[in-house]
This record gives structure tokens, C-alpha cells and sequence, in this order.
């Protein structure tokens, strides 16, 4: 029988032997670890950082295979809930701010359980049958699939959701080619500046959110104050998207702090190359 336990150990050796051994993605995640701390942490503490960061990567791999039957069965402890409850008692749909950290696949099952149903635009993983599953699975821990090829657009699709009183899940630490280069860490990044652009068509409250191990099967939901997007009329709308999307990077580097341990600091936003 697979548990939470099981998948934590088999997690930690993975993490060794890519890690340790075959050095997959090792020299990113320690550039990344070298820009985000500097000198404020040494060679060893940022190897640690980025081993236990593979060792989250897979344990929310093995999570994702079996969250049919595993999902249920975690231990959650919200933080700070009653900022969510505030914003989702006014009944008008909320953006919730996320990023690649911890389990992120739960995350949107934990809050479509407890307020309303989640939408997310999701990418296309692997191809076939593999694709009809992780679709399968995302639909029955709660995601409301956002179809990118759909007769809609996906901008339609949010606004709809938006438009019912539920939740529209952003991922928004991903480097996107038609991103914008904005300070992340104090370096350029490319930045995705999708939710500053929806919002300003289609406003509701944004709720940062992020999910964190505290041991196998068990979860802490820290949730973070509503991010308030600033306007401004005598300012055109391309500048009010930069703008509010450089504060949303510096909302950002606040949650990534929180847990850097378990981050996914095997993407590399910091490489502005097309």
C-alpha cells in the first residue's frame, strides 16, 4: 500500500541520485540559489536548499500518481483562513495567486474543496492516453480544466468563472515567451503579466496562496493578504499591466521566502533568451 511515508522515502532517494549523481538540472538550480541569496548562504546550505527542493519535485510527482486515493487522506492546517473566508463571503469570484511550490496539484483540490470549484489553464502533459489521465486525474481532485483550444478562449473561460462566484487558479511564476522582463530577486526575469492584464478587463479580489510540508501527508495553506491591484486613469493600460506585475514579482520573492526549501528552483526564469 502506498502512503504519504512511503513516497517521502523513495522521494528523498530520487532526489540523491539526480541530485547527487547525475546532476540533473544541478548547475541551474544552484545559479538560481546563487541570485535569489548571494552571499547570504553559503555553497552547502544552497545544496541542501536544492536537494530537498527535488526531493518536494518528486514527492509531488508520486502524490499526483495516486491523489485519487491519497488526497483525501492529507492532514491540512490553514493559516491565516480567515483572510480567505473575508474575500470569499463577498460572493464575486476571486484570482488565486500561485506559484510552483510544495504540492500545487493539492492545493487546488484543498481550496475547491473547502470554497467552490477551481479553474486553471493547464498545459497539454505528454500526448494520448498519458494526457487523457493527468486530465482525468486534475478533473476529479477538482480542477475546472481551461481548455486553450476550446470553441471559447481561455480569456472567455475566466470570465465566465469569474462571472459564477468561483475561483480561477494562476500559476504565476512561469517564464513565458511573450513575457515581460521585469526585476525578480533583483535580475531581470521573464514575467508573466497575464493576471494584471485579466484583472484590469474583469476585477475580483486576488488571494496569494501557497501550500508547504510540514511531514509527510501533513500541509500547511498559508494564505496571504489580498493583493490590491493599483490603477491609475492618467496612466495607459500596457504601463498599468508593468506596473502592477512588477508588484506582484516582489508578492512573489515574499512566498518563495516562506519555503524555499520545497520551491521548483529547477525552472530558469533569469535565462532571457528566445
Amino acid at each position: 500500500m502506498i502512503t504519504f511515508y512511503f513516497i517521502s522515502f523513495i522521494a528523498k532517494f530520487l532526489s540523491v541520485l539526480s541530485f547527487d549523481i547525475f546532476r540533473i538540472r544541478r548547475s541551474i538550480i544552484l545559479q538560481n540559489l546563487d541570485i535569489v541569496f548571494a552571499n547570504t548562504k553559503t555553497l552547502k546550505e544552497k545544496k541542501q536548499i536544492g536537494r530537498r527542493s527535488m526531493t518536494s519535485f518528486f514527492s509531488t510527482l508520486l502524490e499526483f500518481i495516486v491523489a485519487k486515493r491519497l488526497f483525501p487522506k492529507a492532514k491540512i492546517n490553514f493559516i491565516n483562513k480567515q483572510l480567505a473566508d473575508t474575500i470569499f463571503k463577498q460572493n464575486t469570484g476571486a484570482y488565486a495567486m500561485c506559484i510552483h511550490m510544495s504540492n500545487w496539484e493539492l492545493l487546488c483540490h484543498i481550496n475547491a474543496k473547502t470554497y467552490t470549484p477551481v479553474h486553471v489553464v493547464v498545459k497539454n502533459i505528454g500526448k494520448g492516453f498519458v494526457a487523457k489521465w493527468v486530465e482525468n486525474v486534475r478533473k476529479h481532485i477538482g480542477y475546472s480544466l481551461i481548455d486553450r483550444q476550446g470553441h471559447l478562449s481561455a480569456t472567455t473561460q475566466i470570465f465566465n468563472a469569474i462571472d459564477k462566484k468561483e475561483i480561477v487558479g494562476f500559476i504565476v511564476d512561469q517564464k513565458r515567451p511573450s513575457g515581460e522582463h521585469l526585476p525578480f530577486f533583483g535580475k531581470l526575469a521573464s514575467t508573466n503579466n497575464s493576471l494584471a492584464k485579466l484583472y484590469l478587463r474583469k476585477k475580483a479580489p486576488i488571494v496569494p496562496v501557497i501550500i508547504k510540508r510540514t511531514k509527510p501527508g501533513c500541509y500547511d495553506v498559508i494564505y496571504f493578504p489580498q493583493f490590491l491591484i493599483e490603477e491609475d486613469n492618467s496612466i495607459e493600460f500596457a504601463q498599468l499591466v508593468t506596473e502592477n506585475t512588477k508588484r506582484m514579482n516582489l508578492q512573489v520573492e515574499q512566498m518563495i521566502l516562506q519555503n524555499p526549501q520545497e520551491y521548483f528552483w529547477m525552472h530558469n526564469r533569469w535565462d532571457l533568451k528566445k
